[in-house]
């Protein structure tokens, strides 16, 4: 990132090449509106797409946007090829590979893919929006207050190297008052109906107490049923099944009589006297049981599973009441508490953001050389930064505005407010740093000659930071291009293809003079082409 002592009058002149980030490597398209198919390998910087009118070019322009969800989807089939960038948000469609893959398929509808993973198109925008971004012939969110704070910050940050710090704690402080608000607002609701909800408190709590509750009551007493329905016929069995004892000392004398193990067969009856002992009082203690009380019980317990799930789960519920009750009963404490914490965080928010405003108020006088020495090289007249007081919020208390000599932002044309746009996206992009893509549909219509020429220039410096592709129907963008993309109708079918130097030439021509005039203009086209490789 070059550093703004390094510039002068809109020049950067130290020389140093900077790195760009994320771009498209590859972009496909089959059964676009005019197109049968569209198979572009895109070169890095600045990228130029002109042709005839009614050639196709803004449709090729939409279906690039397309595949980020940023417009309607025409193609029955896109897929677009970027280099991964870390600005990029993947979590789980990341699939560990230096290069992301974005997929669109349309029958009924249409269905996303990134990574061969289903995707959303509002999630997909919200995940591209990080480096793809489109400039469209006017849009006021490329020139809103937002990116004018995030100029002054950057410019604030490259002074001093603390201020980002000092950014960051004011955006902590500011969300701890935010939340510790929002409590005191709960809390002062609360307090109006504290009454009415310590009584159904109280009530929760007393409905569960008079139940009493014992966690894996409700399986003993489902095993008590089950003994209780089987106790007659336990009863009647055990009276048959006694009969064997009658026979026990018969069986003894025969075993002496032929020697046989008798040891086995007391030790078996034995067990069997214990068994049916244990069984009897069984039968003893049930008589005692009062079967209506049993069924009663498992009935109330089953209507408390109903509401709450399980024993567990109403004594957690009952915990979570007794919590609440003594939350009503001290809220005044707690509410005089938090107002004050909440008055303190204020105070000290307050105070930094006067500060954070007067750094603000130095940077801008430094921000407004920077873009006015690109404005010089549009052919515009300087810019000042209007700074105003607004309700404080998370980015402080600062409103910038932008004053073009006592004219506002909404009453420039078309082709000053992009030059003023351009001029504003080369100080971030200085400033800031910056990676990604850059779409922008004709940012040079409606100018000048020279201003043509300044913008093709400003936009060449501009992508040594991003890939620029741009529809423009100016040679000097063209000229200034890396890479020349013709767009052309073939046969009623629209055809996108990459240009060779000598085609180049004979498109920079045609646009110079038209199509008759195209060997006179072809030095000159030459000639620029040359410039701006230089």
């Amino acid at each position: 990132m070059c550093c703004v002592k390094n510039f002068h009058g809109g020049r950067i002149d130290d020389g140093q090449p900077i790195q760009r980030g994320s771009m498209i490597d590859r972009f496909y398209a089959r059964n676009l509106v005019g197109f049968e198919t569209i198979d572009i390998d895109f070169e890095p910087g600045l990228v130029a797409i002109t042709g005839p009118s009614g050639a196709g070019k803004s449709v090729f322009m939409g279906a690039i946007l397309s595949i980020f969800g940023l417009s309607r989807m025409q193609a029955d089939v896109a897929e677009a090829v970027l280099e991964k960038s870390p600005l990029l948000d993947l979590q789980s469609f990341d699939d560990g590979e230096s290069e992301i893959v974005i997929r669109a398929l349309k029958k009924e509808k249409v269905r996303y893919l990134l990574n061969s993973l289903t995707i959303s198109k509002k999630r997909l925008k919200e995940i591209a929006s990080a480096v793809v971004r489109h400039i469209s012939q006017r849009s006021n969110d490329e020139l809103s207050a937002d990116l004018l704070l995030e100029l002054l910050d950057a410019m604030a940050a490259s002074e001093d190297s603390a201020y980002a710090k000092r950014l960051e704690s004011f955006h902590a402080l500011y969300d701890e008052y935010i939340a510790k608000a929002r409590k005191l607002d709960e809390m002062r609701a609360d307090e109006k109906r504290v009454k009415e909800l310590i009584e159904f408190a109280e009530f929760e709590i007393s409905k569960i107490d008079e139940l009493a509750p014992v966690p894996g009551e409700d399986e003993k007493l489902m095993e008590l049923k089950r003994k209780l329905s089987k106790r007659e016929r336990i009863s009647e069995a055990i009276a048959r099944a006694s009969t064997i004892f009658e026979s026990e000392d018969a069986v003894l004398e025969a075993l002496g009589l032929i020697e046989g193990d008798t040891a086995l067969f007391n030790e078996a009856m034995s067990m069997l006297h214990h068994d049916f002992e244990l069984a009897e009082e069984m039968l003893d203690g049930l008589e005692e049981v009062d079967v209506k009380s049993v069924l009663d019980r498992i009935e109330a317990l089953a209507s408390l599973k109903r509401r709450y799930g399980s024993i567990e789960e109403a004594l957690e519920y009952r915990a979570k009441k007794i919590e609440e009750l003594r939350y009503y009963r001290n809220i005044d404490h707690e509410l005089g508490s938090l107002e004050t914490d909440t008055e303190k965080l204020l105070v000290a928010l307050e105070k930094e953001a006067r500060n954070i405003s007067e750094t603000r108020t130095l940077a801008a006088k430094k921000v407004e050389r920077f873009a006015n020495g690109y404005l010089q090289q549009l052919r515009m007249p300087p810019l000042r930064f209007d700074i105003s007081l607004k309700p404080l919020d998370r980015s402080g208390m600062d409103r910038v505005d932008i004053d073009m000599q006592g004219s506002s932002i909404q009453t420039l044309s078309g082709g000053e407010f992009n030059r003023i746009r351009l001029a504003l996206l080369l100080c971030k992009s200085e400033l800031a740093g910056g990676e990604g893509v850059l779409l922008i549909d004709e940012i040079d219509a409606n100018v000048s000659g020279d201003e043509s020429i300044a913008i093709a220039r400003l936009l060449k410096m501009l992508s040594k930071n991003y890939q620029i592709i741009a529809i423009s129907h100016q040679p000097h963008l063209s000229a200034a291009a890396d890479q020349h993309l013709l767009v052309t109708k073939e046969k009623e079918r629209s055809v996108a293809r990459s240009l060779s130097r000598q085609e180049r030439i004979d498109e920079i021509s045609r646009m110079i003079a038209g199509e008759k005039g195209m060997e006179e203009a072809a030095d000159f086209a030459n000639k620029i082409i040359k410039e701006f490789s230089a």
